[in-house]
């Protein structure tokens, strides 16, 4: 499912979902990634870590949506546990001792991205599969990892209203502009790019990034939200609603604060019959 290695004073986790195309976020994904977390965390002699994927063209492509539709939609107790068990996981990779780097060249989608934003650097690769978004709204969903928080804290309020309302997804290079990611390198060179920038960064650097996502962002407001509302099927207006509202309540607030409640939209979206629907037809192709 995923591997840890110790290459000298770097971690690298590498994720590899056995006899699957793609990596995706199940439960014992995030079980898994918790683990190794734990584990870089209880070691003194490691300086960084780096997450990467050995599958080509695949980072992490999102939630497991099989094991998503399975949840009961009439009991909300088990999404509620898998909300918590990803945002528990991700508050302590984002609270590791040590810097934190998404080495991506492949899909970076939905929980996927919401991984790599919880790392303090992300570099992106050149593989033509290489793209970085959010695309929940197209299920009728909004991400619930936290996503809708940490992503206009990195972007700003605009541009990942955009991002979270339309689910489209950005290049390497679209992604480097817009400040999502750091670096683009070619992806042969893509681990030692991303261990090289954590090796020059000084301490004080990926702490700053910490601070600036733990804390509420700047004020302001959201320029466009009714035409990029205007632009959605009407199966997908509700889902764009309850972003740009939860993008921006919770950005108003801390992290903590404003992960909570882009989860207490998420679970009652995941039950609903638009998103369900919108799954089942994903999971017949």
């Amino acid at each position: 499912m995923l591997k840890l290695e110790y290459l000298g004073p770097t971690a690298r986790i590498t994720f590899d979902q056995p006899e699957s195309r793609a990596n995706v976020l199940s439960s014992a994904m995030w079980d898994a990634l918790g683990a190794a977390v734990a584990d870089v965390a209880g070691r003194a002699d490691v300086s960084a870590l780096v997450l990467m994927s050995a599958k080509p063209g695949i980072f992490l492509a999102g939630a497991d949506l099989n094991e998503l539709y399975s949840l009961p939609p009439d009991d909300p107790a088990p999404a509620r546990a898998l909300v918590k068990k990803g945002l528990d996981v991700l508050q302590a990779l984002e609270s590791l001792p040590i810097p934190v780097a998404a080495a991506i060249d492949g899909a970076c989608l939905g929980g996927g991205l919401e991984v790599a934003m919880a790392c303090d650097f992300r570099v992106a690769g050149t593989h033509p599969k290489c793209k970085l978004g959010l695309p929940e709204v197209k299920l009728g969903l909004i991400p619930g990892w936290a996503g809708t928080q940490r992503l206009a804290r990195i972007i700003g309020l605009d541009r990942a209203a955009e991002m979270l309302v339309t689910g489209r997804s950005l290049s390497a290079d679209e992604a480097l502009q817009a400040g999502l990611v750091d670096r683009v390198a070619p992806g042969e060179s893509l681990e030692s790019a991303a261990v090289d920038l954590l090796q020059v960064s000084p301490r004080e650097a990926w702490q700053d990034r910490r601070t600036k996502k733990r804390e509420p962002a700047p004020a302001g407001t959201i320029t466009g939200a009714r035409e990029l509302l205007a632009s959605l099927p009407a199966e997908e207006k509700t889902a764009g609603e309850i972003a740009l509202q939860v993008l921006a309540l919770g950005n108003r607030l801390p992290l903590p604060m404003g992960a909570k409640v882009e989860s207490e939209s998420f679970v009652p979206l995941l039950a609903s019959p638009a998103a369900r629907a919108k799954m089942a037809i994903f999971l017949k192709k």
